[in-house]
């Protein structure tokens, strides 16, 4: 059994191995990308003190509480929420203005709709009217002119009066 054992983890082992020699192109560019940037940072961090990289953990621990204390879970933390309420407000006001503002627009277009017929009736007759008070003033001349002619005529039928007595 044990040497059975060993023949499956060879070939796991051979499988894996196939694998990475397939993908050989790309995994060594990537291995030593991370030998030399991990070269480049250990140049300014000292190898024999090891403050350095404890400072380092305890700021990163300590990031990490705060960050779960604010934002447990998918629970959102407070001042993402009032953010987001926020935003949605200033979304929320111009679209309720642009409302207001249509249901006024309508508001006015029905005033103006109900002012408009007698509005225009009243053009009607203040026209009818007009007509009438020119007729009247024609009229009105004729008269003055035919009063004249009358008071003409009586100061002439005056005169013959007076020259007959």
């Amino acid at each position: 059994m044990i040497f059975q054992g060993v023949d499956f983890i060879q070939t796991i082992a051979d499988i894996v191995a196939a694998i990475l020699n397939f993908l050989r192109l790309f995994i060594n560019p990537m291995g030593e990308f991370m030998v030399n940037w991990m070269e480049f940072v250990l140049q300014f961090f000292p190898q024999d003190n090891l403050t350095v990289y404890i400072i380092i953990a305890i700021v990163i621990v300590v990031i990490g509480l705060i960050v779960n204390i604010a934002w447990p879970g998918e629970k959102k933390p407070g001042f993402l929420v009032k953010a987001e309420e926020i935003d949605e407000k200033i979304e929320k006001k111009p679209k309720d203005l642009d409302k207001k503002v249509e249901e006024k627009e309508e508001e006015l277009e029905e005033v103006i709709e109900e002012f408009e017929e007698p509005a225009e009736e009243l053009e009607e007759k203040t026209k009818e009217l007009e007509e009438v008070v020119e007729e009247l003033e024609e009229e009105a001349v004729e008269l003055e002119e035919e009063a004249e002619e009358l008071e003409a005529k009586i100061e002439e039928l005056d005169e013959e009066l007076e020259k007959d007595e």
